[in-house]
């Protein structure tokens, strides 16, 4: 594992040296820690036999580039609902010629427009509130639909689902349950401690991802506040279907 605060950075540069060029070349979309765990995780065929890859919550499109580096030959279904990101993601899809499709909308467990709040770091923008008032927070009205109205069932059968929607990730799924179905893997972004209304928290995404059939195998990231401790505020937790 080369996740970036469990371990000094030149340790895992060592022992992933293209992972940690192509950090330098593109440090606006590569997460190093990310990258890397995913890139093991391929070679090392913990994740396998995939046939698409799902990015819910796709910002500029961050993963999707690093999934295309690890998967180049996989379709990528990005979905971003901020007007400002979604311009970047369609640059990213755009500019390293990624197959596939973008779309801007949000994915919740209905297709009623919801209010997309903003934030200064755009990473923090969602469906719910945040606990810390940032002032310079704005709503905009974005258009929403559930995964399982538009993601082609017939098509991909072992579909590898990211989600990263800053707390909305319960109602996501809520959304996605044939899709769930035809997935192998999920990866998900876990709090400790909620930062949004509403949020679920670490132990109750666990118990919800078992309900749907999964279980957690592998940490591919994490973050940590350095100013309390170091203590775990997030983590990237990789899910495999039961059985698989």
């Amino acid at each position: 594992m080369f996740i970036d605060n469990l371990i000094p950075s030149i340790f895992g540069a060592l022992s992933s040296p293209l992972c940690f060029i192509n950090r330098l070349r593109h440090p606006k979309l590569i997460s190093f820690g990310l990258y890397a765990n995913l890139k093991k995780m391929h070679q090392r065929q913990i994740i396998e036999g995939i046939d698409s890859i799902w990015d819910v919550g796709a910002n500029r499109g961050q993963f999707a580039f690093m999934a295309h580096k690890v998967w180049p030959e996989l379709p990528i279904f990005s979905f971003e609902p901020d007007p400002e990101s979604f311009a970047g993601l369609k640059q990213t899809f755009s500019r390293f010629n990624i197959d596939g499709k973008i779309y801007h909308l949000a994915l919740s467990d209905n297709s009623t427009p919801k209010n997309l709040l903003r934030y200064a770091d755009a990473v923090n923008n969602s469906l719910l509130k945040r606990h810390t008032e940032d002032p310079t927070s704005e709503s905009v009205e974005v258009s929403c639909s559930k995964l399982d109205e538009i993601a082609d069932t017939n098509k991909f059968n072992a579909a590898f689902l990211k989600l990263d929607v800053q707390g909305y990730e319960a109602s996501v799924l809520k959304g996605s349950e044939f899709f769930l179905s035809k997935c192998r893997y999920v990866q998900i972004e876990v709090a400790f401690s909620p930062a949004y209304s509403g949020a679920a928290d670490i132990g109750e995404m666990l118990t919800l991802m078992k309900s749907y059939g999964f279980e957690c195998i592998q940490i591919l990231d994490l973050l940590r506040d350095k100013s309390k401790q170091n203590q775990i505020l997030e983590m990237d937790l990789l899910f495999s279907r039961i059985g698989n």
